[in-house]
C-alpha cells in the first residue's frame, strides 16, 4: 500500500534486480481507476538503465487499486524476461498507536468486508483480519470497521499499520533516553537512573520509527493515537500514587513524542488523537487528562479524533470494547478521519517542505525549560530602533514554546532577538516556523535569514548586486497586527545605506489573528518560494543568495507597525518550532 499524494494520484517505489541483460526495460500498471474505467495498458520505459543489475525509482499512478504491476525486458523488440506483482494499491495509509483499545483487546474478532483493507506489521502486508498483525493482544479491534468505512467513503484501498501495545503509558512511547521523574504504572518500558529517576527504553518509539522507515517519505496519512487510560487516574485505581503523572506532563510528553517522530521522519507526520480516559462505569472519565487531550487539539499539536469516553457500559466488556463497541469505535474514527481528509488536512500537512526529497537537518522544538544555547544566542542586546533588546524578553514556557515578549519597564520598551550566527547556518533549503502572532500594535516579530556579507557592498567591500557572493536578507515573515490577516515577505540586499535595494510581497491568509500558523520559505539556486499554512504565497527570482545564512527570530519596536503607547503590554509572539530541511 502507498499513501496517495492527492485525491487522484500517488507515487509508488519500484525496485528489484535481474541477471538478464537487456536493451530496454519497461513497466506498466494494470487495473481500474477510481471512475471504474481500466487504466491504459501502456508500457513505460524505466527512467534510467539498470545499475549493477538493479533498479530503484519512484513512479506515478492514479489513486486506486488493487493494481497489478508488470515489468518486462526487451532485446531488439523481443521479450527477454518479465515479472509481475499483484495486489498493490494507492490510497490511504494509517499508523495506529497507543494502548489496548487501539490494539487487539476487544471481545469479538472483527472481519473486513470490502476486500480492499490491508495491514502491515513492519515486514509484510496482508489482509487486515483480527487480531491485527503488528499490535499486541489476540482479540478484536476497531480497525476492520474503520478501514472498510474509509474504503467506502473514498473508493480507495486502505492500509493499516498497527503498533499499539496494551497497558502502555505515554512515557513508554518516548524516544530512548527521555527522562522523567515517575516510574510507569506497570513498571515496564523504562530504565532506572542513578539519581532515582527514569528514562524510556525507546523500544516502542523504535517500532514507530521502523514503520516510518518502511513506509517511506510521506508514506502515511497520519498516526491515529488512542491512549490515555494508563496515565489518567491511576492512583484512583489503586496503583502507587508516586507513579501518577499530571495532565500537564501528559501534554508535554505527547508533544515530545509527536515532534520527535516528525524530526526522525524528516517530514511533518500528522497525528489524530482521541479523547480517552474511561476505566469503569464508576470512573468513566478524568477531567484533568481530558483537558490535556483537548489541549493537544486546540494547540494544533494533534488533529481532533473521537471522544471514546462517550462509549459507556453497553459498548464495554470492562475497560475494553465488546462487539458493539468495536463497531461504534471504528465508525467514530472513520467519521473524524473522513472529515479531516475531506477538508484537506492530514495526508498533505499544513507544514513541511513542498516536495518529498527534503530531510530535516536542524530544528528546535523548544521543549526544554530554557533557551538552548547550543543553538541560539542573543543578538543586538541594548537599544535598537525604539526599543531595547533584553535577555528577559526571550523565554521558554515549559510547554514546548519560545516566547518573545514586548513589555514596559520604567520608560523603556523591552523586546528581544536571538540568532544562530556561529552555531548553525545553511545554504539553500526549506526554512519554516510555526507561530502564534502577537495581539498588539507598535511592535512586530520577524523570522529571517542573514548572511555575514550582506552589508559589504554598502561598505565598499564588494560588488553591488552580487548576491551570489554577498548574500541577501531573507525575511520569511514580518507581521504587523494593524494589518490583520496580512503578512509580509521581503528581500534586502546591498546593505542598508545608499546602495540598499529591496523587494517584498504582502499576502493575505485566513485567520492570522488567531491560532498557530506555519510560515516557510524554499530557497534554491533559482528562486525563493514562500508559504503560509502550506499554501504558496509568493515566488520570486530576485537577489538569490549564494552564501550560507543563519536564522534570526526577533521582536522590534517602531512607529511602522502602529503606536506602542496604545499597546496593552506585555504581549508575546509564540514560536512552536523552527525547522530546516535540505535535499
Amino acid at each position: 500500500m502507498f499513501q496517495r499524494n492527492d485525491r487522484n494520484t500517488g507515487t509508488f517505489s519500484l525496485h528489484g534486480r535481474s541477471s538478464i541483460e537487456a536493451e530496454q526495460w519497461e513497466y506498466r500498471v494494470v487495473g481500474q481507476r477510481l471512475d471504474g474505467n481500466a487504466l491504459p495498458e501502456k508500457w513505460v520505459e524505466f527512467p534510467a538503465a539498470l545499475q549493477k543489475g538493479g533498479f530503484n525509482f519512484v513512479a506515478t499512478a492514479p489513486a486506486g487499486g488493487w493494481y497489478r504491476l508488470e515489468v518486462r525486458a526487451l532485446n531488439g523488440g523481443t521479450l527477454a524476461t518479465s515479472s509481475s506483482v499483484g495486489s498493490f494499491g494507492i490510497g490511504e495509509v494509517f499508523i495506529v498507536a497507543g494502548q489496548s483499545n487501539a490494539a487487539n483487546y476487544g471481545s469479538v474478532l472483527q472481519h473486513p468486508q470490502s476486500g480492499r483493507l490491508s495491514a502491515f506489521d513492519g515486514k509484510t502486508w496482508g489482509l487486515a483480519e483480527d487480531p491485527q498483525r503488528g499490535a499486541s493482544g489476540k482479540g478484536g479491534s476497531f480497525m476492520p470497521v474503520f478501514g472498510d468505512a474509509i474504503v467506502k467513503r473514498f473508493n480507495v484501498p486502505v492500509g493499516i499499520v498497527p503498533t499499539a501495545v496494551g497497558s502502555t503509558s505515554v512515557r513508554e512511547w518516548l524516544p530512548e533516553g527521555t527522562a522523567f521523574d515517575q516510574q510507569t504504572t506497570t513498571g515496564k518500558g523504562v530504565i532506572p537512573t542513578a539519581d532515582g529517576k527514569f528514562t524510556s527504553d525507546g523500544k516502542l518509539y523504535g517500532s514507530l520509527c521502523s514503520r516510518v522507515d518502511a513506509l517511506g517519505n510521506r508514506g502515511a496519512r497520519a498516526v491515529l493515537w488512542h491512549q490515555g487510560e494508563s496515565d489518567a487516574g491511576q492512583a484512583r485505581g489503586g496503583y502507587p500514587a508516586e507513579r501518577q503523572i499530571s495532565g500537564e506532563q501528559y501534554f508535554v510528553f505527547l508533544k515530545t513524542l509527536v515532534h520527535s517522530l516528525s524530526a526522525y521522519a524528516g517530514w511533518s507526520l500528522p497525528w489524530i488523537s482521541a479523547q480517552t480516559t474511561y476505566h469503569t462505569e464508576s470512573d468513566p472519565s478524568d477531567a484533568e487528562f481530558r483537558l490535556a487531550q483537548q489541549r493537544a487539539w486546540e494547540s494544533g499539536l494533534t488533529l481532533q479524533g473521537p471522544d471514546t469516553d462517550t462509549l459507556r457500559a453497553e459498548y464495554r466488556a470492562g475497560i475494553h470494547f465488546n462487539g458493539a463497541g468495536l463497531q461504534k469505535h471504528g465508525e467514530m474514527w472513520a467519521e473524524k478521519v473522513g472529515q479531516l481528509i475531506d477538508s484537506g488536512v492530514g495526508g498533505q500537512p499544513l507544514n513541511g517542505p513542498p516536495t518529498t526529497d527534503y530531510r530535516i537537518v536542524w530544528s528546535d522544538e523548544f521543549d526544554g525549560p530554557t533557551l538552548d544555547t547550543a543553538k541560539w544566542k542573543h543578538r543586538y542586546l541594548g537599544p535598537r530602533k525604539d526599543g531595547v533588546n533584553d535577555t528577559s524578553a526571550i523565554a521558554l514556557d515549559g510547554a514546548g514554546h519560545l516566547l518573545i515578549t514586548c513589555s514596559r519597564k520604567d520608560d523603556k520598551i523591552l523586546t528581544g532577538m536571538i540568532c544562530t550566527d556561529g552555531l548553525f547556518s545553511a545554504k539553500y533549503g526549506y526554512f519554516e516556523a510555526r507561530v502564534q502572532f502577537q495581539t498588539q500594535e507598535g511592535w512586530w516579530p520577524g523570522f529571517w535569514l542573514m548572511g555575514n556579507r550582506v552589508g559589504d557592498p554598502d561598505r565598499g567591500k564588494a560588488t553591488i548586486d552580487d548576491t551570489e557572493r554577498n548574500g541577501t536578507e531573507i525575511d520569511i515573515f514580518e507581521y504587523l497586527r494593524i494589518r490583520g490577516d496580512q503578512l509580509q515577505h521581503a528581500l534586502h540586499w546591498n546593505g542598508y545605506g545608499p546602495n540598499h535595494k529591496s523587494v517584498g510581497h504582502h499576502p493575505s491568509a485566513a485567520n492570522l489573528t488567531s491560532g498557530f500558523h506555519t510560515v516557510g520559505c524554499e530557497w534554491t539556486p533559482e528562486r525563493y518560494v514562500f508559504y503560509i499554512d502550506g499554501m504558496k504565497s509568493w515566488e520570486t527570482t530576485s537577489s538569490i543568495s549564494g552564501v550560507e545564512e543563519y536564522i534570526i527570530l526577533s521582536g522590534e519596536v517602531s512607529s511602522w507597525p502602529g503606536n506602542i503607547q496604545r499597546a496593552s503590554l506585555p504581549d508575546s509572539v509564540v514560536f512552536d518550532y523552527v525547522r530546516v530541511w535540505q535535499k
